[in-house]
């Protein structure tokens, strides 16, 4: 009877043992699915940021631009405090940084520009259809794509989760690998 119990206590001993490393031990996709490479070795692709940060609207400012073209927008960046430290320090960004981008279709002022008697103000207008942009460093769970995850919602704060479409955010990045995949820099 002993030696029924024990061996009862060891098979599921095992089997637990083994439940709970595999999980951990497969590389799993954004939608829980493991990808092998060619060499058959098994790795983590890009995860795609689906939750907007909290208070994302407090954080402080990074820089502003103007993007011309099809876009036509007016831009923010943001930072979390780990960004906005490592910014002002010209330190590396350490894990749990996140910088967002806010955009807002570039429209003329009418009222600035009658005061000021020509065509020269231009304010933010609509949020274009990607309103909402974050990069998330995490350089386990974003291994595959640089250590940074990436995000974008749409006007109505939906998230955008086409994998190509988000891929290419990495693809993009990529040129500044140097400067840790941020294009932004710190305004003065």
């Amino acid at each position: 009877m002993k030696r029924i119990a024990f061996l009862f206590v060891a098979v599921v001993t095992a089997t637990g043992v083994i439940a709970w490393m595999a999980p951990s031990s497969l590389a799993q996709d954004n939608k829980g699915q493991v990808t092998k490479t060619q060499t058959g070795t098994k790795e983590a692709k890009q995860i795609i940021v689906t939750t907007i940060p909290r208070g994302y609207r407090d954080w402080k400012f990074i820089s502003a631009a103007h993007e011309a073209g099809e876009l036509n927008d007016i831009r923010v960046a943001i930072g979390n405090d780990k960004a906005i430290k490592a910014y002002r320090a010209g330190k590396p960004f350490p894990e749990g940084t996140i910088i967002g981008r806010v955009a807002w279709k570039m429209v003329p002022s009418e009222e600035n520009n009658k005061t000021f008697g020509q065509a020269q103000s231009f304010v933010p207008g609509d949020a274009p259809d990607w309103y909402l942009q974050f990069m998330e460093k995490n350089t386990k769970k974003y291994a595959a794509t640089g250590g940074w995850g990436y995000s974008n919602f749409d006007k109505d704060l939906k998230p955008l989760t086409d994998e190509k479409i988000m891929y290419s955010c990495y693809t993009c990045h990529k040129a500044v690998e140097a400067r840790d995949y941020i294009f932004t820099k710190y305004a003065p």
